[in-house]
């Protein structure tokens, strides 16, 4: 009888402990013998050092690989080693609206991060396919040694004043860009405006840490879609740039997370992917200036907080990618070897 007593106690016990905890300790265990974690990503190579410092702090015990790339040549990479039945990634931080087209093509899987509880509604989806790391708000940036303060562009018309031309420089992978234009404007007055600003000589380059620095350097006068972090990390360097949002903005659908199909190492994925979406890892992703997605982590620029926005439909943007594209580059002369 006490043999009976004694062990109905002992389930009671175990079943007061979070079950999370024991599926975690099972996790824990098998990422272990996992030893690493290998993501593909398009993050700075600055900022995911950070991010997997941080990763390694809490599990010292396992690896991160990591590969970046530019968001269309890591799809293709992608799609590439799907074909050949090649499957290296274990998860992808990559733009909400490529990871959404990896998913519509099968090659993420849905994981429910508890860590999911504290992302805002707007940066998640409820099957568990994705989930933001950062949102970036894109601005008009300009060099104040090259500009003066009533020359800053208050409307998108502004950028076609003949002041600009052959002075500005474009990111050649800005398909987001060109897709709220068309939300914003309205598709017709959106493309004539694109066709015109194409005219004005815009230096097409690769990245924007890169199109930032020529700003910085004076190599160009303005960008129209600066990103508000590194601006911010810029004038704290001393840089002579100074940005302004033309209202509404259409903040960048997030850069986002997902567990890649058939990942070599899940449970290390999995224990990656809470980490980034957890307080902890979010603070990281604020202290690198970025917009953290969590409702419990502050803004980085309080400025910033107060830009008019502008809601985008982005399940549209994702149906007509291929032909954003294309237009994109039609427009703006951007080949493939370009990327």
């Amino acid at each position: 009888m006490r043999r009976i007593i004694f062990l109905w106690g002992w389930v009671l016990f175990l079943s007061q402990l979070p079950f999370p905890a024991w599926g975690q300790d099972a996790r824990l265990a098998k990422a272990r013998d996992e030893k690493k974690v290998v993501v593909y990503n398009t993050t700075t190579v600055p900022d995911m050092q950070k991010l997997i410092e941080g990763f390694h702090k809490k599990y010292p015990f396992l690896e991160v690989e990591s590969f970046r790339s530019s968001g269309e040549r890591l799809l293709q990479k992608i799609f590439t080693e799907a074909r050949a039945g090649r499957y290296f990634a274990d998860a992808y931080i990559i733009s909400g609206l490529q990871l959404w087209l990896l998913r519509d093509a099968g090659q993420v899987v849905p994981y429910l991060s508890p860590e999911r509880e504290g992302v805002l509604k707007p940066f998640k989806d409820e099957a568990g396919y994705w989930a933001g790391v950062y949102f970036n708000l894109e601005v008009i940036g300009v060099n104040t040694r090259l500009t003066q303060p009533r020359e800053m562009p208050k409307r998108w018309e502004d950028l076609l004043d003949p002041r600009w031309k052959g002075r500005m420089a474009l990111e050649n992978e800005e398909i987001p860009w060109f897709a709220s234009l068309q939300q914003i404007m309205g598709e017709e007055k959106a493309m004539d405006f694109s066709r015109r600003l194409a005219k004005q000589q815009l230096q097409m380059r690769s990245g924007h840490t890169l199109i930032s620095q020529l700003l910085a350097a004076g190599e160009v006068a303005l960008t129209p879609t600066l990103r508000v972090n590194i601006a911010e990390t810029l004038k704290m360097k001393g840089a002579p740039v100074e940005w302004a949002a033309i209202e509404p903005v259409a903040p960048n659908a997030p850069v986002s997370l997902g567990l890649a199909k058939n990942a070599p190492h899940p449970n290390s994925a999995r224990l990656f992917i809470d980490f980034i979406l957890s307080r902890e890892g979010q603070t990281v992703v604020r202290e690198l200036n970025r917009n953290p997605t969590r409702g419990d982590v502050e803004q980085p620029v309080p400025r910033a907080t107060k830009v008019k926005l502008f809601e985008m439909n982005w399940d549209g943007v994702v149906k007509n990618y291929a032909r954003y594209v294309k237009d994109f580059n039609d427009i703006f002369g951007v080949t493939s070897g370009e990327k």
